[in-house]
């Protein structure tokens, strides 16, 4: 890990710990901002569709598969994917909420509108419960279901969006120092499972027990391998877990590859005495937003 002058690894990660919290503001931000908008508009389509929820049937289900999604936050309390779909019938309803969605038989869907007539969250409709008129009430019944689906999707979006961008980084620094990529889908037994000069992510790695899947196992020189895997860590409790699993994963990869070289690429909250383990168990540690040094240190074996 490269330090300038006067530097401390403190400074590092009190760096690191502020650009996640602006990464993670500036585009959980968006990616709500995206499913709230998105979900009202599905809200808007299931409420004209069955007289503002009064009137569930197949039909309406099979039409239009995704509104399993506005049906599911509608009981009280929102249940999951597998629980909605173990209760009518399959395994999850996974696949009728995404862009692409199947559509569920007519018994399937006929239980599904049967078990909304009968578990809807009387808060969120409450002009089916009681004399009141569903103009004063549609408006906030559609802010608060669609405000919980959309918490719930941009953290969903915002994770996977996260460690993709973190290992197109890495990927881009391992490029830039002349590896080539290269795909690989069998497990990694030897160090000329890869060529040399060249690097392959999202593999699995032969070890002592079970297999361990390495974000990315590079090859810069002939008798030079790396194992290297990437953490953006957003909770800081989190990060003692994650360093731990990179920590187990250098003890199996150099059972198999004694004379591999083992790193990580980190970004977040992660405290200084962590950087400071992983040191001590000869990791290398880059940080995502110094990934120069990860350029120099694989150039320095060609």
């Amino acid at each position: 890990m490269d330090l300038a002058d006067d530097e401390t690894i403190e400074d590092l990660v009190t760096k690191s710990q502020q650009l996640e919290e602006e990464i993670f503001l500036n585009q959980i931000r968006e990616f709500y901002d995206t499913e709230l908008e998105r979900h009202k508009e599905l809200y808007d389509f299931v409420a004209d569709q069955t007289n503002n929820f009064r009137d569930f049937d197949a039909e309406i289900i099979r039409k239009e598969p995704r509104v399993v999604k506005i049906l599911r936050y509608l009981v009280k309390p929102p249940i999951s994917q597998m629980k909605f779909g173990q209760f009518n019938g399959v395994g999850s309803t996974t696949n009728y909420e995404g862009e692409d969605p199947s559509t569920p038989n007519k018994d399937i869907a006929q239980q599904m509108a049967d078990f909304m007539q009968t578990n809807m969250d009387e808060r969120k409709v409450p002009w089916i419960y009681r004399d009141v008129d569903v103009d004063d009430w549609i408006d906030y019944s559609r802010d608060w279901t669609c405000d919980i689906i959309a918490q719930s999707e941009a953290k969903t979006r915002y994770r996977n969006w996260r460690k993709d961008i973190q290992e197109e980084k890495v990927a881009e620094a391992m490029k830039e120092a002349g590896l080539q990529r290269v795909s690989r889908s069998s497990t990694i037994s030897d160090i000329d499972d890869i060529p040399a000069s060249s690097f392959v992510s999202e593999t699995k790695v032969a070890g002592p027990g079970d297999d361990q899947k390495a974000d990315f196992v590079a090859r810069p020189a002939k008798e030079e391998m790396l194992f290297l895997e990437a953490k953006a860590i957003g909770v800081k409790i989190d990060s003692y877990k994650r360093i731990k699993e990179i920590r187990n994963k250098e003890s199996d990869w150099r059972s198999g590859f004694p004379n591999a070289r083992v790193g990580a690429a980190l970004a977040g909250w992660i405290p200084a005495s962590q950087i400071e383990t992983l040191r001590g168990d000869d990791i290398e540690v880059f940080w995502e937003h110094r990934l120069g040094s990860l350029q120099n240190y694989l150039q320095s074996f060609q």
